[in-house]
């Protein structure tokens, strides 16, 4: 009979409890995993065991320890409700598009028509928001796609006079 076998079920502990983090191989978990649920212990509770049996160290030298009693067999057996969960990865929607401004740009500055300003390009969202808009709305809007037009020409304009 191994360790675990030991304590296969289950009572849970009155004691007030720490969480504790561990990274092991995939391999070793489902190996591990696997002999915890033919045993009827959650993993939590094996490693619970084993760590008591380790701090114990020699003391005594029958590997029983006073505390870990309440984990023997007995016949009211209870049946433990803890599931593994499994974190789920937000992915990003691939289908979504960016709108992007490269093509309004002129010396990584962008033309308001709304206030008729030339704001750097990476501030543009911020000050879009100013006018209750989008950067996407302002450059898709029919009615400034004039404006805009006209003020790229002027800024190319006044660059080549430099």
């Amino acid at each position: 009979m191994t360790y675990l076998e030991q304590f296969a079920r289950n009572r849970r502990r009155r004691e007030k409890t720490e969480v504790l983090t561990a990274r092991i191989p995939e391999s070793l978990y489902g190996d591990f995993k696997g002999y915890c649920d033919e045993l009827n212990l959650s993993i939590s509770e094996a490693v619970c065991l084993l760590v008591e049996r380790e701090m114990a160290g020699n003391e005594r030298v029958s590997g029983e320890l006073a505390i870990t009693d309440e984990y023997k067999m007995n016949d009211d057996v209870v049946d433990t409700n803890t599931k593994v969960v499994n974190k789920v990865a937000k992915r990003s929607n691939s289908n979504t598009n960016r709108f992007v401004t490269t093509q309004w740009q002129v010396d990584a500055q962008l033309p308001c028509p709304y206030c008729g300003q030339w704001l750097a390009a990476t501030n543009f969202s911020r000050h879009a928001k100013r006018h209750l808009t989008t950067t996407q709305d302002i450059f898709t809007n029919e009615k400034f796609r004039e404006k805009i037009k006209e003020m790229i020409q002027a800024k190319k304009a006044e660059i080549l006079t430099k």
